[in-house]
């Protein structure tokens, strides 16, 4: 007789069992309605971890939508992104800006999955969500240090060339352009004789003035302007919103403010003054178009004498 080999199925895995793992894990889970058009989608289940997080108690979410957690500060475009995943029925995974109860900032690494029924139809949406607010913090401080210039704590040059390229960026997709020279205006910055202030001062000397240097600009910038160092006694400043003539006058001005007054120095005070070359944007530059013909003008402006300002149309 042949020996009856022994049932391959598992047995049954009783769902009070699930709703210990998930009472009992780390990770917080939200269940919702799976209606996504206002006031839905609405909390159905929270677990412990949720209330730990948020603040929020099972009874003060259960019935309310998950938007209770979010804010103005919460990404528009991920939250649409978020939104046509699960309209088409798919999984989610993004990262996520959410507030507690009492106005705290959290980040979330969250994973939301449809649930199904017999025949396939969403019944619900359950959301698994970890919390990655203080590895965000350190990722956020490693990318200040990196984008930082260690000297003088303005954004360095990869910085502030990441700003101008997303910047020319948006104006070059603007449907309707304006008239050449008037959406933005890019100036370099270069310290002079800067050479004989180390050689005859010291390179302590010579970090004092650069640092002298760039507060001083910081603190007579307009809000929307953004200024880098470059690199050595070079600087950066990009100016949107100005024509080629309103930025010749503000860097005119600047290039005063930096000249007028001595900087001091652990050797005393020093005196130094600046060469500016500034360039207006066009519809057809990219960004090495640009920086070459700041870059020019600022040539110009030491050649023609020092502590001056030159202007450079494009071409």
């Amino acid at each position: 007789m042949k020996k009856t080999e022994p049932s391959r199925l598992a047995p049954a895995f009783p769902t009070s069992l699930f709703a210990q793992l998930a009472e009992a894990t780390n990770d917080v889970i939200i269940v919702t309605t799976p209606d996504m058009e206002l006031p839905g989608p609405r909390i159905v289940y929270v677990n412990p971890a949720f209330t730990r997080l948020t603040g929020y108690t099972a009874d003060e979410a259960i019935g309310r939508s998950p938007r209770m957690l979010q804010r103005s500060g919460t990404d528009r475009v991920t939250l649409d992104a978020i939104k046509r995943r699960l309209v088409a029925g798919l999984e989610v995974h993004e990262k996520l800006l959410n507030y507690a109860k009492g106005g705290e900032r959290y980040w979330l690494d969250l994973r939301i999955v449809p649930l199904r029924d017999e025949v396939g139809k969403i019944t619900h949406f359950a959301a698994i969500e970890r919390d990655i607010t203080m590895d965000k913090r350190r990722l956020d401080e490693l990318e200040m240090v990196a984008d930082r210039d260690g000297l003088t704590g303005i954004p360095n040059r990869r910085a502030l060339l990441r700003v101008i390229e997303s910047e020319i960026a948006v104006l070059r997709s603007r449907s309707t352009a304006r008239p050449y020279g008037r959406d933005a205006c890019l100036a370099f910055f270069d310290v002079d004789h800067f050479k004989s202030v180390n050689d005859a001062h010291g390179h302590g000397v010579g970090d004092a003035v650069l640092l002298g240097i760039a507060d001083r600009l910081t603190e007579n910038l307009r809000r929307s302007d953004a200024l880098g160092r470059m690199g050595g006694e070079e600087f950066a400043l990009w100016m949107p919103g100005v024509t080629l003539r309103d930025a010749q006058e503000l860097v005119d001005r600047l290039r005063r403010i930096v000249s007028e007054q001595p900087f001091e120095t652990p050797s005393g005070p020093v005196k130094v003054s600046v060469s500016i070359g500034v360039t207006a944007f066009q519809p057809i530059d990219n960004l090495v178009h640009l920086m070459n013909r700041a870059d020019t003008a600022m040539y110009s402006a030491k050649k023609a004498g020092r502590n001056r300002v030159v202007a450079l149309e494009g071409t």
